[in-house]
């Protein structure tokens, strides 16, 4: 049960010394890694922090320090007294099972699971040990108050008042191990105010923007601004595990730093600062799931299923699927062409999964100069669902890339490259009907949780809705310069997310509406290399993903 506390405290002293992750595991040696060795290094790591600080004549930030030393002190004691206790009286009931098992079942939520576990081992902490617990959470108190104190004070400089507000989080988060949502509120009112300092402005836009500033004490803002990265890096996570908000939503409402010409947030736009030489390996982890790839895809043609599994195409035209835990691949195979039929050439031009995992692809066919659509329909394991239709509504003699989406109805919408029409199928891509919209050569589809069908306009500079009818709902016009590189609704947060490139600062950015078509967030997603294709691409189960030539980011 004390497992939990000790990750939260290893991770916490984790932020002092500038490690987002479990700054004792990357010390210890393969093997097994007990509580009790992570608890020792986590007080030898403190020692090593309080040797730097000695020469600083910072009276309240020193006198943080040595209360949440204390602190941690108390807390281990804690910790190893509960143990013993805990011990005794199992040797003592070893019929009773109720009380010594009572971590959660393998198929709760990880969000869930950790803050039940939290709760249980606190209380297990809070019976077992209270008066050194007590006199922990005491310590830490006063930890935070001196923190504030320190932070409070005008002529600190910044380098020490970054440690100090890195002082008043720990402490407040091992404050409040058994009121995780008290600390998660106090926290996030704290960065507030952090993210509001001028110097904190400065530092930022001085190193975003670049100019003769930024060749002045560079390598001190680096330091300034990785510090920063960090003690967000860590609140999100803390905050991700013990709070009930899903993670974009959580993602959105994380304090920004107000910039001159933007506000910047820490954890949406982490890669604008994470991919810059500068900050080297620090910051290499992401705040949400991203997976790496080996494999070449061709992300234009993807969906992501329930799972969060990636169904895409290789550049060889084979159909992979990227496995959502394990990242490993798996290639499945069309049906092949009638007995007597021959064809020369066969591309893959459009993939969609819908809510049952039924998975649809549209083939382009060529034999000599007859050029056709056909439309594979393949279960939630891959196997052919039912034959494949030839959609001769469509033309095929142009080589474009087809977009589809499956509405609650089980209606399948298309939309081709260059063609002025959005076409409406059945479930089997029989032709319902058709109706005109302003076309482009990089078609976007989505579909709304009210069965709204979400496209680009011809110039890619307005968001267009229209009813499965085909009657003209909304246009909303994109702030200036953005182009539409692809839509999905988020189907959990229920906002439509616009995936645009900004031409002048060659970087892509996600954009997020209301379904009213109201504008919330501009968010910075990545630099645009080397013109590489990207998509982003939505299920109804909630998996949101954008999906890049090597790599695939979870939203």
């Amino acid at each position: 049960m004390s497992s939990i506390v000790t990750s939260i405290l290893s991770s916490t002293v984790g932020l002092l010394w500038n490690k987002a992750r479990d700054s004792t595991a990357a010390k210890l040696k393969d093997g097994d890694i007990t509580d009790e060795k992570i608890r020792e290094i986590v007080v030898r790591d403190l020692n090593d922090i309080k040797t730097k600080l000695d020469g600083l004549a910072r009276k309240d930030l020193l006198s943080s320090y040595n209360f949440l030393q204390e602190g941690v002190d108390f807390l281990n004691a804690s910790l190893q007294k509960s143990k013993l206790d805990q011990k005794a009286l199992a040797n003592e009931t070893l019929d009773d099972r109720g009380e010594t098992s009572t971590m959660p079942s393998c198929g709760q939520s990880g969000i869930l699971s950790e803050a039940i576990e939290l709760s249980q081992a606190m209380g297990k902490l809070k019976c077992n040990s209270d008066e050194k617990y007590e006199s922990a959470k005491e310590r830490f108190k006063k930890a935070r108050e001196r923190a504030t104190d320190a932070f409070s004070t005008e002529t600190l400089v910044l380098k020490d008042k970054i440690f100090a507000a890195k002082l008043r989080i720990v402490s407040e988060m091992l404050e409040c191990l058994d009121r995780p949502e008290t600390a998660i509120t106090g926290c996030l009112s704290f960065l507030k105010k952090f993210h509001s300092l001028p110097a904190i402005q400065e530092i930022f836009t001085v190193y975003l923007n670049g100019g003769i500033k930024s060749m002045l004490n560079k390598s001190e803002r680096v330091e300034n601004v990785k510090s920063v990265m960090l003690i967000n890096y860590v609140l999100f996570q803390y905050v991700s595990k013990f709070s009930s908000k899903y993670s974009f939503d959580l993602l959105l409402s994380m304090p920004t730093i107000e910039l001159p010409d933007r506000s910047f947030s820490p954890m949406l736009d982490w890669q604008e600062v994470a991919t810059r030489k500068s900050m080297g390996k620090e910051l290499t982890q992401y705040p949400s799931k991203r997976t790496l790839i080996d494999e070449e895809i061709r992300p234009l043609v993807c969906a992501v299923n329930s799972h969060g599994d990636i169904i895409t195409v290789s550049y060889s035209d084979e159909i992979l699927v990227i496995f959502f835990k394990t990242g490993e691949c798996k290639v499945v195979q069309l049906p092949e062409p009638r007995e007597g039929k021959v064809i020369e050439q066969r591309n893959i031009k459009g993939i969609a999964v819908d809510n049952n995992s039924d998975v649809y692809v549209v083939v382009r066919l060529t034999n000599g100069d007859v050029k056709n659509f056909v439309l594979h329909v393949l279960d939630e394991n891959y196997h052919v669902k039912h034959d494949s239709c030839t959609l001769d509504f469509m033309d095929a003699n142009f080589v474009c890339r087809v977009s589809i989406a499956i509405n609650k109805n089980n209606n399948i919408i298309m939309i081709k490259g260059r063609d002025p029409h959005v076409y409406i199928c059945d479930n089997t891509g029989k032709l319902q009907h058709k109706f005109e919209h302003d076309s482009s050569g990089r078609p976007s589809l989505g579909i709304s949780e009210q069965d709204k069908i979400i496209t680009s306009s011809g110039d890619l500079e307005a968001m267009v809705t229209f009813s499965e009818e085909g009657n003209l709902k909304s246009t909303v016009k994109l702030p200036e310069g953005h182009k539409i590189f692809g839509v999905a609704y988020h189907y959990v947060i229920r906002k439509i997310i616009v995936l645009t490139r900004v031409e002048k600062n060659n970087s892509y950015f996600l954009l997020c509406y209301t379904e009213a078509g109201d504008l919330e967030t501009s968010t910075f997603f990545c630099k645009d290399i080397d013109d590489e294709f990207i998509k982003i691409t939505s299920h109804p189960r909630g998996s949101v993903a954008v999906v890049r030539e090597k790599s695939i980011t979870f939203i």
